[in-house]
C-alpha cells in the first residue's frame, strides 16, 4: 500500500490545484499544438498551461489579453490563441497570480498558481483553467438612490467621490478610481467601505501591501466588519504570512460563521502551513455549505487524501470535480489519476 501510494505520488504532483507532470514531456505535448507561448524568461524550466473559459463554459474563441504577475518577478502580459488556451513557460518558482481585467464585458477575474520552491531537472506543468462571469449592467431607475445600511451617515462629498471610484473601477480605470477613494476617505476618515474597496483595487493591481494597509484602516475604524477581515486575509495568504491569515478567516467566521469563502481559504491557508486535517475540515465545510461554488476544494481534497494514501478518497473528489468541470483543460490527466488509484486499489 505504502509503495504504491509513495509511487503515485512520485509520478503524480500536487500543489494547490493538481499538478501532472512526466519525465518526457516536451514543449510539444505541453502546448498541444497551441501557436501563443510565452516565454517568461525568469530563468525556471516551467510551464503554466491553461485555458480561459467564457461563462456558458465553452472555450473563449478570440485572442484575450492575460497576465502572469507576482510579487517578485512583477508583470508578464501574453495573449490566448483562438481556443482561449494559453502557456507561459520558463517559469521559476514562486507564487503568481494569473489575471483577466481588460475586458468590458467581463469581471476581472484572477488565479493563484504556486510553482514548487524545489528545483528540479524535471519540468513541471501546471495546469490551470479560468471561467469569465459577464457583466451585470445596472439599469438606472427613477427615484432616490439607496444608500447601503454601512454608508448611512457619510458625508455627500464623500460619497460622491466613493460613486465616481465605483464607475471608474467598472471602466477599469483602478488607478483613477484608487484616487478618487483617497479622497472619500480624506472627506470622511470613518468611511469603512471606501477603505476596503481601496484594499480590493490594490489587491487588483497586486499591490498588496498596499491593499493590507488599506485592510488594517478599515479594521481599526470596525474590527468586526465583515468583507475587510475576509480581505485581509486574502491579502496575507497572498503575503505568505499564512499563520496571520489563518487569524484573520477564523475571525471573519466568528462574525459569519456560514462564510463558505471564509472556509476556502481557511483550507487553503491551513494547508499551506501543513496542518492537512483541520484543512480537510474547512474544506469540507465549505463544500457542505456551497456544493458548486468552489470547485477547487475537491481538488484541494484530492491533494490531501493523495499524500495520506487514502485512495479511495482521492477517486471520490476527483470525480465530483470533474462531473461539475468536465472541460478542465487537464481533464485527461485527472482521469489518468483516477485510473491509476482505482488499479492500485485492486492490486491490495
Amino acid at each position: 500500500m505504502v509503495s504504491q501510494t509513495g509511487t503515485l505520488t512520485r509520478r503524480l504532483l500536487f500543489v494547490g490545484a493538481i499538478v501532472v507532470y512526466s519525465a518526457a514531456l516536451t514543449m510539444g505535448q505541453i502546448a498541444g499544438g497551441l501557436n501563443e507561448t510565452t516565454n517568461t524568461r525568469l530563468g525556471g524550466n516551467n510551464y503554466i498551461v491553461g485555458t480561459v473559459y467564457a461563462p456558458d463554459g465553452v472555450p473563449i474563441n478570440t485572442r484575450m489579453r492575460i497576465k502572469l504577475t507576482s510579487p517578485e518577478w512583477g508583470d508578464i502580459l501574453a495573449t490566448t490563441d483562438e481556443r482561449g488556451k494559453f502557456v507561459f513557460s520558463g517559469v521559476a518558482s514562486g507564487t503568481y497570480m494569473i489575471v483577466i481585467d481588460r475586458e468590458k464585458e467581463y469581471e476581472p477575474v484572477s488565479q493563484e498558481v504556486d510553482i514548487v520552491r524545489d528545483r528540479s531537472t524535471v519540468p513541471e506543468t501546471y495546469f490551470v483553467s479560468i471561467r469569465l462571469r459577464a457583466i451585470e449592467e445596472k439599469k438606472a431607475k427613477n427615484g432616490p438612490a439607496v444608500i447601503s445600511a454601512a454608508n448611512a451617515g457619510v458625508p455627500k462629498a464623500a460619497l460622491d467621490h466613493y460613486e465616481k471610484a465605483s464607475k471608474l473601477a467598472h471602466e477599469k480605470d483602478y488607478k483613477g478610481a484608487i484616487k478618487e477613494l483617497k479622497q472619500a476617505v480624506s472627506e470622511y476618515p470613518q468611511f469603512v467601505s471606501a477603505h476596503n474597496q481601496l484594499g480590493v483595487l490594490y489587491l487588483r493591481l497586486n499591490e498588496v501591501n498596499h491593499a493590507d494597509e488599506a485592510f488594517r484602516a478599515a479594521l481599526k475604524i470596525n474590527p468586526e466588519a465583515y468583507e475587510p477581515l475576509l480581505n485581509r486575509g486574502i491579502s496575507l495568504y497572498r503575503l505568505g504570512k499564512f499563520k496571520d491569515a489563518e487569524t484573520s478567516f477564523r475571525a471573519t467566521l466568528k462574525v459569519k460563521a456560514d462564510s463558505a469563502v471564509s472556509y476556502y481559504y481557511l483550507g487553503r491557508t491551513l494547508n499551506k502551513l501543513g496542518r492537512n486535517e483541520d484543512a480537510e475540515a474547512a474544506l469540507l465545510t465549505c463544500l457542505k455549505l456551497t456544493p458548486n461554488d468552489f470547485n477547487e476544494a475537491h481538488r484541494l481534497l484530492a491533494a490531501i487524501y493523495l499524500d495520506r494514501g487514502a485512495l479511495p478518497r482521492v477517486v471520490e473528489e476527483l470525480e465530483a470535480y470533474l462531473k461539475v468541470v468536465p472541460t478542465a483543460p487537464d481533464a485527461e490527466n485527472l482521469r489518468q489519476v483516477i485510473e491509476q488509484s482505482k488499479r492500485a486499489l485492486g492490486r491490495q
